[in-house]
């Protein structure tokens, strides 16, 4: 069973919160025909293990990651053909790699971040893209350097990494919204120290430009946290909403209250709808309990 969609209609980090949550398996295929920054296709695979991105890449062919070693100069011909026969045998090529003292713990953490990371990071430069998530797959080991991450907090780090906000400067909350703390336990993501601090203060009273001047931030980087916060689950956005009451007396309030007698209550703001293609497959996907 696979779920596609567009990016447009779905985000990413809405995408890797569903597959966090519902400890997914698989791998998710983001692809544009014509990517608007370079005019280029633009093609990535990110493999996930119940619910944990494992490995990423542009390729299929099982040697992303033996690449990225071998341009770092760390596979000598002296250990290549044990290089070749892992590949072979399709195991975890980075934890096999660690076994036999050819690379160490630090460059597998690197490797993570250059392979995930850096990967995860491109894809939020993406404004058109499509995406396919197909389960029961079998995952390309020889891909994987045994690191892991959940896949909402490679969200996380992915946005920290972000250089060029361009693509998402419309997507962030406005300078006079509020922000309000979602959960009210400690949550397992790891954040960072500004990240903390915007959600300590996330109280639902002060607005992101006070919050900015109180913590001594620029207003333009600590709407990027906010957004960091809001798409991973943490807070989210409350718009300073003018209701157009101050010059309403008491009277006139009771008097539109009394005077409604349906019994209804005002609907709130249409929220933006998910395609009903969209909705079919992820209630096919659940069905089959993917």
């Amino acid at each position: 069973m696979a779920i596609t969609g567009s990016l447009s209609e779905f985000s990413l980090p809405e995408i890797f919160q569903f597959l966090d949550q519902g400890q997914k398996t698989g791998i998710l295929t983001i692809r544009d025909p014509q990517d608007l920054r370079t005019g280029k296709p633009f093609l990535r695979h990110i493999w996930l293990h119940s619910g944990r991105v494992v490995a990423a890449g542009d390729r299929l062919d099982n040697r992303g990651l033996a690449r990225l070693i071998e341009q770092r100069g760390w596979i000598t011909e002296a250990n290549r053909p044990q290089l070749e026969r892992l590949i072979q045998e399709n195991v975890p090529l980075g934890l096999n790699l660690k076994s036999l003292g050819i690379l160490q713990p630090d460059q597998l953490k690197l490797l993570f971040s250059v392979q995930v990371l850096r990967q995860v990071c491109s894809l939020f430069q993406v404004e058109t893209g499509q995406f396919r998530f197909e389960a029961k797959t079998d995952l390309p080991k020889s891909e994987m350097t045994g690191l892991s991450l959940p896949a909402t907090e490679t969200t996380l780090m992915g946005l920290r990494s972000l250089k060029d906000w361009k693509v998402l400067q419309s997507k962030l909350p406005d300078p006079s919204s509020t922000l309000f703390n979602i959960l009210s336990d400690e949550s397992s993501l790891r954040l960072d120290a500004h990240e903390t601090q915007v959600r300590n203060l996330a109280d639902g009273m002060m607005n992101l430009k006070k919050m900015a001047e109180k913590l001594q931030i620029p207003l333009p980087k600590l709407q990027q946290i906010a957004f960091r916060l809001i798409v991973v689950g943490l807070v989210e956005e409350v718009p300073d909403i003018d209701m157009g009451m101050s010059n309403t007396s008491n009277e006139e309030e009771i008097t539109d209250i009394e005077g409604d007698t349906s019994g209804s209550l005002t609907s709130a703001p249409t929220r933006t709808e998910i395609s009903s293609a969209f909705l079919q497959s992820l209630v096919g996907f659940l069905q089959h309990k993917v």
